[in-house]
């Protein structure tokens, strides 16, 4: 088997406890996978002396600047033009059953997708019977469940990418 480590570029919101322990149980699950070897976290990436000049070290108030704004969109185009594939989260606000995903990363599923990049949809919600829009059905793979989740990333071929169909209605 190839020994080569691929870079991901991990989509998802941050705003809530629970959005960001959905991230790390991501990360954790692609930390233990054998293919990759280096995860961009947006979260873990926030332009740390622009907060400190801005919001006092706040990340909530410096987002409003336009300084921020550019620093982040252009840091996060950089990382998924540099990465072999974008992993994204699609759980919003779960816990107050809004089971949208979030605007920022339709976006990023839909620039990695033009840039010719895989990527790998999660839905921690097994609950909705919502069904899933057709622009986010173009992916490589699509995982549903915290156990089919961290079980998927961790065994899951990142070097043959094996499509793996979503268990949603499309509309």
């Amino acid at each position: 088997m190839a020994s080569e480590k691929l870079r991901v570029y991990l989509a998802g919101p941050f705003f809530s406890d629970g959005q960001i322990d959905r991230l790390k149980k991501v990360k954790a699950a692609l930390d233990a996978n054998q293919h990759i070897g280096y995860i961009f976290e947006p979260m873990e990436n926030q332009n740390d002396e622009i907060v400190a000049k801005y919001g006092n070290g706040v990340l909530a108030e410096a987002m409003h600047t336009k300084e921020w704004q550019t620093a982040t969109f252009d840091s996060d185009v950089r990382q998924i033009n540099q990465a072999d594939l974008v992993v994204a989260v699609l759980d919003f606000d779960k816990e107050a059953g809004n089971v949208r995903p979030d605007e920022g990363t339709i976006w990023e599923i839909g620039y990695a997708h033009a840039q010719g990049k895989p990527v790998i949809m999660v839905q921690f919600d097994e609950e909705t019977a919502e069904p899933l829009n057709l622009m986010l059905t173009m992916y490589t793979a699509y995982f549903r469940g915290e156990q089919s989740i961290v079980e998927g990333l961790t065994n899951y071929d990142f070097l043959a990418m094996p499509y793996k169909e979503a268990d949603r209605e499309v509309f």
